[in-house]
């Protein structure tokens, strides 16, 4: 993957129901520019009979092409995005067309607006196993599960304005804490103590959150599943000195508008 270019790995998800009672549709995008965290966007699509562009999506096919649509939309105008997605239907009907009415006017209109917006628009095919390519997954199946008229933010939860990825190994009484916000890259060596009341991995991960600022929404990688759950409802996991530990961070992360996600 280019690193000086603009990503976009883009999914779609669609379920039918004679009843109409469980049908739904969603959009879900992993965007990827050049020094910046990765930002996740996400929309539910309010079905319509009979559908159309941007009304509703008659299939899966439908709700792929409007996930790439989206995309555009939220890539900066004026420079080359590369679209990374599983469906070769997807991709064949933005190059050639579709016999299927509906995608053929969303995959004109992904070409109108790429050409508008002055956006050189490269199709990539991918395989879902791809960790943004699974993260777009989720994000579409979330939408689309969504009950009609839910409040569905199209950034989740909000721009994501700092990364920090943590690399624990077991025989290592350290971990490394990657972190990357525009225009800044952070790393810290942090000593671990396996005696002490919190776990390694809770002690690697409050020293993750100890590197957000003011205002930051921070997305925490690869922390463990133990780690993230002491960190959700610390006053069911801990007693005593390891409780009081973590929830010093979580009121010191609240005090400076620190949004913490994990992946």
């Amino acid at each position: 993957m280019l690193l000086n270019v603009n990503h976009a790995y883009v999914d779609g998800s669609y379920q039918g129901d004679a009843d109409g009672e469980n049908a739904g549709a969603g959009w879900g995008i992993v965007l990827l520019l050049p020094g910046q965290p990765a930002r996740r966007l996400q929309g539910r699509i309010q079905l319509a009979v009979p559908p159309g562009p941007l009304t509703g999506a008659e299939d899966n096919n439908a709700s792929e092409l409007r996930a790439v649509l989206e995309a555009l939309r939220h890539a900066p105008p004026g420079e080359a995005l590369t679209v990374h997605s599983d469906n070769t239907s997807t991709l064949r009907s933005i190059r050639l067309g579709s016999l299927s009415l509906p995608q053929d006017e969303l995959a004109a209109l992904i070409r109108q607006e790429a050409a508008l917006r002055g956006t050189a628009l490269h199709l990539a095919r991918e395989s879902r196993e791809r960790r943004h390519m699974r993260a777009a997954h989720e994000l579409a199946n979330e939408a689309r599960r969504a009950a009609p008229g839910t409040l569905l933010s199209t950034e989740l939860p909000g721009q994501v304005s700092a990364e920090a990825v943590i690399v624990q190994t077991p025989w290592r009484a350290e971990a490394t804490v990657s972190l990357r916000r525009v225009g800044e890259r952070v790393r810290l060596d942090l000593p671990l103590d396996p005696a002490a009341p919190l776990p390694p991995s809770v002690q690697a991960l409050l020293g993750a959150v100890g590197l957000a600022q003011a205002g930051e929404v921070l997305l925490v990688r690869r922390a463990t599943a133990l780690a993230q759950a002491i960190w959700e409802k610390p006053l069911r996991a801990l007693e005593g000195e390891a409780r009081a530990a973590v929830q010093a961070a979580r009121e010191q992360a609240a005090e400076l508008g620190v949004g913490v996600l994990f992946e």
